[in-house]
């Protein structure tokens, strides 16, 4: 520790810490303006000026000054207050005097400022700015006047975002803020409002609706994609102004601008049942004795297999486990999936495959009656935790990466925390990145090593990168214990590195660079997305990157992981809380001795339930085993599962359906009971985000006509025979956090695996798949994937703030594609597989490679499964509609 005094008070300080924020620390008061603490400082207001000894005689920036041993600061004196009085006035003389009607009012740090420092008035003049309001931009509004040139949110929009859609121009006493003075084209995530400190950039959805004084603020988890993000809610006289930041300022465009949904004409308010074939409105009761009317006849009939159950990332932590555990205790079967089966279960199963499934040993507890959404076990000396959960990468880490490798994933449409956490990585000057993607992303314009490699050949990449490693290296050992090396290094010997190269359409150089700086890197991480995992092996692409971070990868070195993606707000949570036919909460297996404490005297199925796909083959051949009843907590199967005429064929041979969701979606018009339900503020619950932290979601609305999931899985269990009574979430979250001792030292904020718990690592390598073969002959390999702005379809409800941005969905092509095509921007284009086709507008994109085409996944319309059969990559041909 470092010993100094500031203003004659003794302080200890850690090194490396600046003098602005060990007084922050200590409650001592230091004026800033350019600071903040989410961004480096760069000491450009100078307000923050404070007097050192032993130093020069001038005054020194708090906020670029770092503390060391002896010093003596000073923080307050005539001297300093005549400086920055001096140098407010620099920065009022020309500012816009709106304060009345600025949105900033009540919350500005300007106003704050001359209040604290004095300044009586501004008794300099100065040629007036002429730079007129910018009213055209999306979402964002602009007012170069109200500007205090501070430079934090083109600091952050360039560091952290990674955007640069802002800069300034000119320079000196006519510098401003523009985008070439054209509106903004970016990313529209509406950073730079919550880290401006003035009203010169406002959010145009709360302009003008409420003071900051007026509003109540609850904290609460963003429940749109998996990033785990936490965020203000400001609201006024009920409903929602705004949502706000202010720690870090980072939110994705669907966390800040997305709430708006809530209110969509397009929800459900009322129960729905069908009679003589069409859905009416009901009230709960009858809705309720509708639905559990119709599946006790057929549980009654076939038993309790015909009842098939598939959970929803978009449902809590305690909503999936009550509804497993209506299936596990009250029915005694495992027939229950979940849409993560698509992508992310498939990462599951390879990591379990290298690394073992998670374990942990010897917790402490459970104690009784921890704090609300804690886990009553603690870590202690002999705890041990084993499993692939020890390896996979926590958010706050990711920055100390000393290297990544992003495979098959545009991080920031998949999940945009990822991508701040990449850049804050790259801020290091021995940060090396590579980038391997069929198309291009953000990230080539930061990668040392770029590989554009053919869409499906990620394991061909991977492949030939060990195969470089290898080549290099002869010795190379993995950091861990591993079986099976030797038999894997034999599986590489199908191909020469020439040969792997080639098949995946790389060069061989770039192929050996990238090699080398995983080799070399101390702290190496390894992300990987969606798009990845959706293909129909996607679970051998997982597998390959699981085989390549048992050879580089440096596990428990903060920062060194592997990052799969979890797309939505509680994918990695309605897996982890055994809404799979072959796993319990936790992530235990059917047999473990842990179960019957689930259950009580209830014996738990030993037998797997089918997959969600292996149902629909089920019902494809009429099996007696196929289900004759689903229920489905939301999730709109037709718009997600793969081939959807063949889904909506098959769905509709199921003789009672029962589906919970928000919106009347085309698979909930298929069904015989459809439940409202409560969503984003208007309930309370816990998710579990991509990498791993424990977030929780407030009940900040009043629910209109619409209830919780799980109270309606409580309703609906006990109206068939298996009792639930639960006062609140918390009770529930309580009763599960009991029986898994992988959760030990979880808390809101905090991560699972990243509690204190000592891992005893070991793997064994798995060969794979190294056939990439995509079937049919067409002529343009189409990728179906995600768009910044959405989430899901949960953001494509008007009216959702980023409709304004992506409104619909289009088919991106090469520009010499479309230009072969005959076909322009806007035009449309059919685009025809050999299982369908959809008609679509046309975007022009120099990014993707010639003969590869891209269209999103979360619109109704062009409803991009019409064109698959197993995988989100499929052979195409495109015309003019």
């Amino acid at each position: 520790m470092i010993n100094l005094t500031i203003d004659g008070r003794a302080i200890q300080a850690e090194p490396g810490k600046t003098i602005l924020e060990v007084a922050r620390e200590n409650g001592i008061f230091i004026p800033y303006l350019c600071y903040h603490p989410a961004l480096k400082p760069i000491g450009s207001c100078r307000i923050c000026v404070v007097e050192v000894k032993p130093g020069p005689p001038r005054p020194l920036p708090a906020c670029a000054t770092y503390v060391a041993e002896g010093q003596e600061v000073v923080t307050a004196s005539p001297r300093l207050t005549a400086i920055r009085q001096e140098l407010m006035k620099l920065v009022l003389i020309n500012h816009a005097l709106e304060c009345p009607i600025c949105d900033k009012g009540g919350e500005c740090e300007l106003q704050e400022l001359t209040h604290a420092l004095g300044v009586p008035e501004v008794d300099l003049t100065a040629i007036p700015a002429t730079s007129p309001p910018d009213y055209e931009s999306l979402l964002v509004e602009r007012h170069t006047d109200r500007c205090v040139t501070c430079g934090r949110c083109v600091r952050l929009c360039r560091d952290h975002v990674g955007a640069m859609a802002i800069n300034f121009m000119q320079r000196g006493y006519f510098t401003e803020l523009g985008s070439g003075l054209l509106p903004l084209d970016c990313e529209f995530c509406g950073s730079c409002i919550d880290i401006c400190p003035v009203g010169a950039l406002i959010n145009k959805q709360f302009k003008y609706r409420a003071r900051a004084w007026e509003v109540t603020k609850t904290e609460m988890v963003c429940p749109f994609c998996g990033g785990g993000c936490t965020y203000e809610l400001h609201l006024k006289d009920g409903e929602i102004m705004r949502v706000y930041n202010g720690e870090t300022a980072l939110l994705c465009g669907r966390g800040r601008f997305g709430w708006p949904v809530l209110s969509s004409p397009e929800r459900l308010r009322t129960p729905l049942v069908r009679v003589n074939g069409e859905l009416k409105e009901a009230t709960w009761e009858e809705a309720l004795t509708a639905a559990a009317g119709g599946l006790k006849a057929v549980l009654e009939e076939a038993g309790p297999g015909a009842l098939y159950g598939v959970g929803s990332p978009r449902a809590t932590n305690e909503a999936n486990y009550l509804f497993q555990k209506f299936f596990r205790a009250g029915l005694g079967t495992n027939n229950l999936d979940n849409p993560a089966r698509l992508h992310y279960v498939k990462a599951l199963s390879a990591l379990g495959q290298v690394f073992g499934w998670p374990e942990v040993k010897e917790a402490d507890g459970p104690h009784p009656k921890p704090p609300a959404y804690t886990s009553p076990f603690t870590v202690k000396e002999d705890t041990k935790g084993s499993g692939f959960t020890f390896v996979l990468g926590f958010l706050e880490e990711l920055p100390r990466a000393d290297a990544a490798l992003i495979l098959g994933a545009d991080l920031t449409p998949e999940l945009p925390p990822l991508g701040w956490g990449v850049n804050a990585a790259r801020q290091k000057d021995d940060f090396k990145l590579v980038v391997a993607n069929p198309r291009g992303t953000k990230f080539d314009r930061w990668a040392t090593v770029s590989l554009r490699y053919k869409p499906g050949a990620e394991r061909l990449v991977v492949a030939g990168l060990m195969k470089a490693l290898l080549t290099a290296k002869p010795d190379l050992a993995p950091a861990v214990p591993a079986q099976g090396f030797e038999e894997f290094k034999e599986s590489l010997k199908k191909f020469s590195l020439k040969e792997y190269a080639s098949r995946a359409g790389v060069e061989v150089a770039d192929l050996e660079a990238a090699a080398a700086i995983l080799a070399q890197a101390q702290a190496p991480a390894i992300l990987f997305g969606t798009e990845l995992l959706s293909q129909d092996k996607g679970d051998m692409n997982a597998l390959a990157l699981a085989d390549l971070f048992l050879l580089v990868g440096k596990p428990g070195t903060p920062g060194s992981a592997l990052y799969p993606v979890a797309d939505k707000a509680n994918t990695r949570g309605v897996c982890e809380l055994g809404v799979l036919p072959d796993r319990l909460p936790g992530l235990l297996p059917l047999d473990s001795p842990a179960a019957p404490a689930f259950w009580g005297d209830k014996k738990v199925a030993q037998q797997p339930g089918p997959t969600l796909l292996e149902v629909l083959d089920l019902l494809e051949q009429d099996a007696p085993e196929a289900p004759r009843a689903l229920w489905a907590l939301g999730g709109d199967l037709l718009r997600w599962l793969p081939n959807r005429s063949r889904t909506e064929k098959l769905l509709g041979k199921v003789k009672f359906m029962v589906v919970q969701d928000a919106f009347r979606t085309d698979t909930a018009k298929l069904a015989d009971v459809v439940l409202p339900v409560a969503i984003h503020a208007e309930q309370e619950g816990s998710f579990i985000s991509s990498t791993g932290r424990l977030g929780v979601l407030k009940a900040a609305l009043t629910a209109d006509g619409v209830l919780p999931d799980w109270q309606i899985i409580c309703r609906l269990a006990s109206a068939l025979g298996v009792p639930m009574s639960y006062r609140n979430p918390a009770q529930i979250f309580a009763e599960f956090a009991r029986q898994i001792p992988l959760y030990a030292g979880l808390a809101p904020k905090k991560a699972v695996g990243k509690t204190g718990i000592p891992a005893e690592l070991k793997g064994t390598f798995v060969p794979f798949d190294l056939d990439i073969s995509l079937p049919g002959r067409r002529p343009f390999t189409l990728i179906i994937g995600k768009v910044l702005q959405h989430s899901g379809s949960y953001t494509t409800h008007e009216p959702c703030g980023t409709l304004v941005v992506t409104p619909e969905g289009a088919v991106s092509l090469n520009p010499e594609d479309a230009a072969q095509l005959e076909l322009k921007a806007g035009d449309k284009a059919r685009v025809i597989s050999s299982h369908g086709e959809v008609e679509a507008k046309v975007a022009l994109d120099p990014l993707l490679p010639a003969g590869v085409a891209f269209l999103p996944e979360h619109f109704a319309q062009p409803a991009a499964q019409m064109l698959t059969l197993n995988s989100n990559l499929v052979r195409v041909s495109i015309q003019k509609a």
